[in-house]
């Protein structure tokens, strides 16, 4: 008999006994809190809920019976009644760590961080040896992006329990998300090493194998947690995500579909998706899926940004306008975005407006050919033509092969009636670019001026 069978048997024998105790007395109220502690640990939860709330009947006053309770409710997700089962455990005791910082688990799954982490102070300040309390108070200053307050929580919780696996594995997400790779794969290791059946760390460290570009061990690692998991959806997005980076589009939509039958609301791995198929070409179903993550996270910037560029495509130029600006004003910052709506701009003849979009962008990010190059081109428009000049040799100096920029510096020199230069670029830029309709024609309306 192995390990795990002979705890089964003894919580089958307890289960017995206090069977045969409720039987002679049913007003049993502390065999009802064994009871259902125990049909809780058989995975039996809603008779570990029914025997637990028989015991706070049978004796109200009774911290402990309340805060059982209420860890059942937890595990059943039913959180509300787990906080109101918890709190009155601590009305009752109100020095009692272990319903605080069960407590504290239920506010952070309710993304509650800042009661979680009141609640994680109050029972360390009562018992500071409780390693699953310091691991929960990293949890929740993680969830914060409260990073350094993190990982020193993390350490702390192993300093107590150095065979912490679900301490090691947080402190690794903790780790990728400073995007601190090695520390974070060293962390998963050491977890893997002291359990290596759990399928959510294969895929945290495959996670971070992927974002430090070692796609095979990323591979190989969310692999085994599907195998472990089939049905991780998490995994199958991430796994995804690593084939779409390797230019496996079959492999990677595959994933993705399986990934969203698993889980309908899974907005990153319809952005995933999407950019999978913008890639191929295949619009209208890149469309859908950014229009999918919009419904499901309004502010998403990645999403917006990236459905303002199909509308612009697709000359939808209103619909464009409205995401890319919505995407600047959750995120001033978004460079690409302020670009590709001066681009709109300058399409629509709104010179002064593209060129706000264009110096903005290009003060983030001053080396950005095709912004260089759009601002050259409005300034083009607008007759600047010496500032259109700046721009599209800036723009060349990055990128001498450009056949557009070329092409448009051509055409500037043609205004410029500076022939030789324009018969040198517009010449250049054919030769690069043989489909170049724009730089054919306009060499031709040179012959035809010089």
């Amino acid at each position: 008999m192995n390990l795990e069978s002979l705890y089964h048997d003894r919580r089958e024998a307890a289960l017995a006994d206090f069977n045969r105790a409720i039987a002679l007395d049913e007003n049993y109220a502390w065999a009802y809190f064994q009871r259902g502690q125990v049909l809780r640990e058989l995975g039996r939860m809603d008779e570990s809920l029914a025997d637990l709330t028989r015991a706070c009947e049978l004796d109200p006053e009774d911290a402990a019976y309340h805060a059982e309770r209420g860890e059942t409710l937890r595990m059943l997700r039913r959180h509300e009644e787990a906080i109101t089962a918890f709190s009155r455990a601590i009305e009752l005791r109100p020095e009692y760590p272990w319903a605080l910082g069960s407590r504290g688990q239920v506010w952070r799954a309710m993304r509650r961080h800042h009661e979680a982490l009141a609640d994680f102070d109050a029972a360390l300040a009562l018992n500071p040896a409780l390693a699953w309390v310091h691991a929960e108070r990293g949890e929740a200053l993680r969830a914060l992006r409260r990073y350094p307050e993190a990982i020193e929580a993390f350490t702390q919780a192993l300093a107590i329990d150095p065979d912490y696996p679900w301490a090691l594995g947080h402190r690794g997400i903790t780790y990728r998300e400073l995007r601190d790779y090695p520390a974070a794969i060293a962390d998963f290791d050491a977890a893997i090493a002291l359990q290596d059946n759990l399928a959510w760390l294969y895929a945290e460290r495959g996670e971070a194998r992927r974002l430090a570009d070692d796609y095979d061990g990323a591979l190989l690692d969310l692999s085994r947690a599907i195998e472990l998991d089939p049905e991780y959806a998490w995994a199958l997005g991430s796994r995804g995500a690593t084939f779409r980076a390797l230019g496996d589009t079959e492999e990677a939509l595959a994933d993705f579909n399986r990934a969203l039958e698993l889980d309908p609301g899974y907005a990153w791995v319809y952005m995933q998706r999407g950019l999978l198929h913008r890639a191929a070409d295949r619009v209208d179903e890149a469309l859908a899926d950014f229009s999918r993550v919009i419904e499901l996270e309004p502010n998403h910037v990645g999403a917006l940004a990236e459905r303002g560029e199909i509308f612009r495509l697709r000359r939808r130029y209103n619909e464009a306008l409205a995401d890319f600006s919505r995407a600047i004003e959750l995120q001033p910052d978004h460079a690409w975005a302020l670009g590709s709506r001066g681009q709109v701009y300058r399409v629509l003849s709104r010179y002064e407006e593209a060129l706000a979009d264009f110096n903005r962008a290009l003060e983030l990010k001053p080396d950005v050919v095709w912004v260089l190059a759009e601002r050259g081109e409005t300034h083009r428009l607008m007759r600047h033509y010496n500032e259109a000049i700046e721009d599209f040799n800036r723009a060349l100096e990055l990128n001498p092969d450009d056949s557009w920029v070329l092409s448009r510096r051509g055409a500037t020199y043609q205004a410029l009636k500076i022939y030789e230069e324009a018969f040198i670029d517009l010449t250049r830029a054919v030769e690069i670019d043989p489909n170049n309709a724009w730089a054919w024609a306009q060499r031709g309306s040179l012959f035809r001026q010089m």
